[in-house]
């Protein structure tokens, strides 16, 4: 039967083949003139070349094999650091694009090249690479991460800089050229995150097609019989104008824990240039369902009174019920624009809509005390969320005397709208850790999806960027105006249940030095605003749903950036105050009790020091701590969730005796971590070693690349720290293998 499954994707894979080859077969495109079009941070290169030419005899050429070297059969990316893992240039929101040496923030860009040779599917994948970025992802239907301690999750990543249109359940990046990671708060550039993300933001910046016609399948599998085929497509006209991007992806199969997953996607980019103005396209839909998902272990009330950290388990072991499910279809879609008003002043709009519908039959583990004795609880969930954003602004230069002024005033408005209903199935089914059952009950409800929440934010910013006459210093000044409104309902009745409608200002200072060309210096004190995180989520609260005043939160930040020409380094100091929501253990209700203070220290390495020697990574340590909270009751104590040395290291090293092979190894740490507010349950820090191999080949003229990777090389069996009370089992050793084709 496997046998058979097997055939049938491959099969799937080669009609997807088929599909592209009648414009493989077509003839070269015309060459266009030597020009760069820009499409807000995507380049669309379009570049002279001479006719082709035919070789001899080429259709007698018998099929070969033959390797490839690392250097010259894959260059680095146009604006990529050597060894082309990271970004030379970097996505700002209203800033624009700027390079990421002269911005005044710790900001780094991952290229598609990184993502490839990383076998990455998910944006998960992409960012642990960064030691500011600790995974919160326990399944297929999560996608979370804390950056710089902060809670974040993929309802609040951006798409081309803008807020609400990606895909708000699905982490998919296989229409994404870069993703640009920003740590700290950021409500200058974009706005407020719509679901209150603080510690950062992660910017999805989609493929477009580049001056040469791109044909590539790409083929993986991995644990458990997880089959992918996707197919990415490339096109510009003869004249370079006009360009079309389209990616295609299957995934089919069981994961390391035994979830089922199928997701159907296809990503469409397109883009033109006229002689003043620039238009981009981005469309999207996604179809993903997770059957049998993992699932995190609550520590209850009582587990909490007998016990200081959890005990072993044998590795794998399946806290998600069998007959759990989440199933999603999401569509969106943007448009691009920008106008050159004269030389110096060029007006631009983005306009997004996304809708999706979800769901979602899950069970929550609450284990009871050291015995193992546990309970499940059965929810059900659906939901349709609709959202829509739109910014627009005007991007001007001119001088004061001496000074170089870049002038930006945008406006910018989301809108989502929630319709869902979450009830409770069965709860209080008893079972023990050790011998699971899971109980599973009938699910007696149908869809019904009644209003639950809508939010509207709308914002104006004014910035500019001040440069002196010799480029050594740099003065950032600007604010935001927002006005914030949120309310939520009754299910039931359909009446407003909490209302919130108020105006706040969030000012931003920042600057650069130069004492060199290749050094940066740089400062700044940013503010983010969070109306997600003063709303009540946890569906087990007494006042779920309240919605209180966004939090307001201030950043300072120092730091210094160094460009060594063959590598870069970025060493950053921080400390982010803001308020936070705790919770009541006697009634259950949630309220602001006091704050958090995050203050850390950074350290950000990558590039290619030695000829076929990459390196990418870093080291943060984050002291997180509570501080006036309600009697004292938690001053001082470690943030939930929260670790105080988080590292991870990157390597790959060409192999000269054999043309074409790399080998990768990564290693990645988490110091120990707490998952109450109380510090009285620890979670024991843990590492992970990744081992892989990527070879490089032609065979019949086609350019192939091999990829192999197993993660988690030791079969560490781990736990690791959530908020409020949670914590889940970390992956067992997994694989994954690829074949690449270009034609």
């Amino acid at each position: 039967m496997k046998e058979r499954i097997l055939y049938s994707r491959i099969a799937l894979a080669l009609a997807s083949l088929a599909i592209v080859s009648p414009f493989v077969a077509q003839p070269a495109m015309a060459a266009a003139q030597d020009e760069i079009y820009d499409f807000g941070s995507s380049d669309i290169y379009a570049e002279k070349s001479a006719e082709p030419v035919e070789p001899a005899e080429a259709e007698q050429a018998p099929a070969s094999v033959e390797p490839v070297a690392e250097s010259t059969e894959e260059p680095a990316p146009e604006k990529a650091y050597p060894g082309g893992q990271v970004a030379t240039e970097v996505q700002l929101g209203v800033l624009g694009d700027h390079p990421t040496l002269d911005v005044p923030f710790n900001i780094t860009g991952y290229t598609d090249k990184m993502m490839e040779d990383n076998q990455v599917s998910t944006v998960d994948d992409v960012i642990v690479h960064d030691p500011s970025v600790s995974d919160q992802t326990l399944s297929g239907v999560s996608s979370a991460w804390n950056i710089r301690g902060f809670k974040a999750q993929q309802q609040d990543v951006q798409l081309n800089g803008l807020y609400g249109i990606a895909p708000r359940f699905y982490g998919g990046v296989e229409g994404v050229d870069r993703v640009d990671v920003l740590k700290g708060p950021s409500a200058i550039l974009a706005g407020i995150a719509p679901n209150g993300s603080l510690g950062g933001t992660i910017n999805y910046i989609t493929k477009r097609a580049g001056s040469e016609p791109l044909n590539r399948v790409k083929i993986s599998y991995g644990n458990g019989g997880v089959f992918t085929q996707q197919v990415d497509f490339g096109r510009r006209t003869d004249d370079g104008k006009a360009g079309l991007r389209v990616n295609v992806l299957n995934r089919n199969g069981d994961t390391s824990f035994d979830e089922h997953m199928r997701t159907d996607s296809i990503t469409v980019g397109a883009d033109y240039k006229g002689d003043r103005y620039r238009l981009g396209f981005d469309y999207g839909y996604v179809y993903n369902k997770v059957s049998d998902q993992q699932y995190q272990v609550t520590i209850g009330s009582g587990a909490l009174k007998t016990m200081s950290s959890m005990f072993k388990v044998p590795r794998g072991t399946k806290f998600g019920a069998d007959g759990g499910y989440r199933s999603i279809h999401e569509q969106y879609g943007m448009l691009h624009g920008e106008y050159d008003l004269s030389k110096d002043w060029t007006g631009y709009f983005s306009y997004g809509l996304r809708n999706t519908k979800m769901e979602y039959f899950y069970n929550n583990f609450s284990l009871s005390g050291l015995s193992g004795a546990a309970t499940m609880k059965y929810s059900y969930n659906n939901q349709i969320n609709k959202a829509d954003s739109a910014e627009a602004g005007v991007r001007g230069k001119f001088f004061t005397g001496d000074l170089k002024h870049e002038l930006t005033v945008a406006a910018n408005r989301i809108h989502y709208t929630r319709y869902m209903n979450n009830r409770t199935v069965a709860s209080g089914l008893k079972t023990n850790i050790w011998n699971i059952v899971f109980q599973t009950p009938e699910n007696p409800y149908s869809w019904s999806a009644p209003k639950n929440d809508e939010n509207t934010f709308t914002g104006v910013a004014l910035t500019d960027s001040i440069t002196t006459p010799n480029d050594k210093w740099q003065f950032v000044l600007g604010g935001r105006e927002q006005r914030v409104k949120v309310d939520t309902y009754n299910t039931t009745t359909g009446a407003v249940k909490t209302h919130y409608d108020e105006s706040v200002f969030t000012p931003a200072f920042a600057l650069v030095y130069k004492p060199q060309k290749n050094v940066s210096l740089y400062a700044n004190y940013m503010q983010g605003l969070d109306a997600g995180d003063s709303l009540v989520t946890d569906t087990d609260a007494a006042n779920y749903g309240e919605a209180f005043a966004p939090f307001k939160t201030k950043q300072y930040e120092v730091g210094v950036k160094y460009d060594f020409g063959k590598w870069a380094s970025t060493l950053s100091a921080f400390d982010i105050k803001s308020p936070t929501l705790l919770e009541n253990s006697a009634t259950k209700i949630y309220s602001p009790n006091g704050e958090v203070r995050h203050r850390g220290l950074e350290w950000n390495v990558f590039g290619e020091p030695r000829k076929g020697t990459r390196l990418m990574g870093g080291l943060m340590f984050l002291d997180a701590t509570y501080r006036n909270t309600e009697g004292g009751l938690y001053d001082g104590n470690r943030v939930a969730a929260t670790s105080r040395w988080n590292a991870v290291m990157g390597l790959e090293q060409d192999i000269a005796s054999v043309p074409g092979l790399t080998l990768t190894t990564n290693l990645t740490y988490n110091s120990s971590s707490y998952i109450n507010e109380a510090n009285s349950f620890r979670v024991s820090p843990w590492a992970t070693w990744d081992l892989g191999a990527r070879y490089k080949f032609k065979s019949g003229g086609v350019p192939l690349t091999l990829r192999g990777d197993v993660y988690n090389v030791t079969n560490r069996n781990y736990w690791r720290a959530l908020q409020n009370n949670g914590i889940f089992l970390g992956k067992s050793r997994t694989f994954m293998l690829s074949l690449t084709a270009d034609f």
